[in-house]
């Protein structure tokens, strides 16, 4: 392998990383969002009632879905419990003591009960929510993201390929969605990479030694391989086939039992779970949900599982509004080098086993996704249930690139132009939206177009870690998104001491990539009829309960326009531009009546 210049701007790529991941909040109490709630509830109350019931917080910030209503054994009483797998909300309870014992008390605030006013309830939720998301999801995916990149480096000495990979798993997919949700999609995405980077390395470095395989690692991929299952139930099928992978290659009896020890360590506490809350060990509650329509859809097939259509498939691999690949255009890289990797004759061996074994994993959860009844998964960003392909069809990416660059230095820098491109593309399509907002209707055909750009345009962006010093205006959000968009940019443009023909080739393939893939984002235009750049009418309900209120850009206009009244027409002009890009029309011309018959031309564009 050509060994290439390795020093690259490490410490910045990962800081425009960071700033995204850490230090923005979507949060929106008013989508009610049950996949999230249902888990907070049930860490609140493991922490502050000591049981599973989900009770008291349904009784202190209301009614959520995704909750199982089981009777008492005892007196018949029917209790609230949440229907997810419990591997999360394990792993938040420390976060949360955190919270509620010393943070909270410290700031003048404490656990709320039923005759606590709304708003000191709501601050509750709203910051244990965010403690939540950042202890338990996010700092464990910046952490898997920087281990991601340094596993690479035995792939791909090149680190400017290795940036665009992470830029493109991190930012430019929905796992950037899921790191902003105290969810569990993200986490089973580094878990059950971890899980197999751990087997895959071993079998490389053992160079067909089985004695050479260390029982510790087995003891940890079978840990990772199991905890994706407490995570996440649907993981099964995916699961089954890298615990193979393990089996295959930790075979010695001392292995195996050290990969199946680690295995059952998630076994109790998913048991107990179930007992507490379902009162059987050994089911799960689907068919217990309170929301009659899902339990019936649970009682079909195997627990909602049915066979997989090809319309479901193609919807989530490559619905420009919707699919994997249609909204994060990068990972088709990764695609198109599973044939390279594994059939080309150069290849190493174990490479082409890993390769193999990770596209028939993402190939059993994709078409287990596209069997489930409610294959959508509801309000989401992207396919929720796909996240974990992210890391799987980066590292993919990553190793294709390395080999159609070879020791060509032209190749090379066409490899990182595209690779740049196509991942900065990826962040400008998903990503936004993902820093904007965590949830959309399923109906929306570009988000890109339809919801980030009509928002960020307005100011209706979310919290964001500023707030804490008191920085309480947006700035410190668009702050984050330039970081957010500069992280693909260093890696598809930073100069590594190339000639200036190569790195001109370079610029050029990072414009065509860039361009090639956000061309989905805008065309074909939207069946639907709905227009672009106009936010989208299943969305406009979300700009009067916006969090936080009062800070955005239309908000602000327009008591700057009311104080100045006529002597400034020109902001009631931009006010109406602005109402139009909300798609309120009729406000938009209230405002145009104010103007007291000044032309239009008379006043500047807007620049945005």
């Amino acid at each position: 392998m050509r060994r290439v210049p390795s020093q690259g701007p490490r410490r910045l790529f990962f800081l425009f990383v960071f700033l995204p991941m850490l230090c923005v909040f979507p949060y929106l109490r008013a989508i009610n969002n049950p996949n999230e709630f249902v888990r907070v509830f049930t860490t609140i109350a493991i922490v502050e009632n000591h049981t599973f019931s989900i009770d008291e917080p349904v009784q202190l910030w209301g009614w959520v879905n995704d909750m199982a209503r089981v009777p008492s054994k005892t007196d018949g009483v029917p209790h609230y419990f949440m229907v997810k797998g419990p591997g999360l909300v394990y792993a938040s309870v420390p976060g949360y003591v955190l919270f509620s014992k010393v943070i909270a008390p410290m700031l003048g605030h404490h656990y709320p009960t039923v005759t606590t006013s709304l708003e000191e309830r709501l601050w509750w939720l709203r910051m244990s929510t965010w403690v939540l998301r950042i202890f338990t999801v996010g700092i464990p995916c910046f952490l898997f993201l920087l281990w991601f990149e340094t596993y690479l480096r035995e792939f791909t000495p090149d680190p400017m390929i290795r940036y665009a990979a992470v830029a493109a798993c991190g930012l430019g997919t929905n796992f950037l969605a899921y790191v902003h949700m105290f969810a569990s999609h993200s986490v089973y995405a580094a878990l059950s990479f971890v899980a197999f980077a751990t087997i895959e390395r071993e079998k490389r470095l053992s160079r067909g030694n089985a004695k050479a395989r260390r029982w510790t690692r087995a003891a940890l991929a079978g840990f990772c391989t199991s905890a994706c299952v407490a995570f996440e139930y649907q993981s099964l099928f995916p699961i089954l086939i890298l615990s193979a992978f393990g089996l295959s290659v930790f075979w010695r009896p001392t292995r195996l039992l050290a990969f199946a020890a680690g295995g059952l360590l998630n076994v109790p506490p998913v048991m107990y779970f179930h007992w507490k809350a379902y009162g059987n060990p050994f089911t799960p509650g689907h068919q217990m949900l309170e929301t009659a329509q899902f339990a019936a859809e649970h009682k079909q097939g195997l627990w909602g599982i049915l066979w997989p259509t090809w319309e479901h498939v193609t919807a989530l691999a490559v619905d420009p509004g919707f699919g994997f690949f249609g909204m994060s255009p990068f990972m088709w890289l990764g695609l198109l080098g599973i044939p390279l990797l594994i059939v080309s004759p150069k290849e190493r061996p174990s490479l082409r086993l890993a390769t193999l074994v990770w596209a028939l994993a993402c190939a059993a959860l994709l078409g287990v996704n596209a069997g489930f009844v409610e294959w959508r998964g509801g309000w989401t960003v992207g396919p929720r249930y796909l996240v974990p392909c992210a890391p799987f069809f980066a590292f993919g990416a990553a190793c294709a690139m390395e080999r159609v660059a070879g020791a060509s230095a032209f190749r090379r820098a066409m490899v990182r132009g595209v690779g740049g491109g196509l991942a900065l593309a990826s962040v400008l399509t998903i990503g936004t939206v993902s820093l904007v907002i965590d949830t959309l209707p399923e109906t929306i055909a570009r988000p890109f177009a339809q919801f980030s750009i009509p928002m960020i345009r307005t100011g209706f962006v979310p919290h964001h870690v500023g707030e804490w010093f008191g920085w309480q205006s947006a700035t410190f959000w668009y702050v984050a998104c330039a970081a957010m968009l500069a992280a693909p940019v260093v890696a598809g443009l930073w100069p590594t001491h190339e000639r200036r023909r190569m790195y001109a080739a370079r610029v050029m393939c990072f414009a065509l990539g860039l361009c090639g893939g956000l061309v989905p984002a805008f065309y074909p235009l939207p069946a639907d009829g709905s227009p672009l750049f106009v936010l989208f009418a299943g969305t406009r309900s979300f700009p009067a309960g916006w969090e936080p209120a009062g800070r955005d850009r239309l908000t602000r206009l327009r008591s700057e326009a009311e104080r100045y009244g006529a002597r400034r027409p020109c902001m009631w002009f931009t006010l109406a531009d602005l109402d139009r890009v909300l798609g309120n029309e009729a406000q938009a011309l209230a405002d145009e009546a104010k103007t007291t018959g000044t032309p239009r031309d008379t006043c500047p564009k807007p620049w945005f």
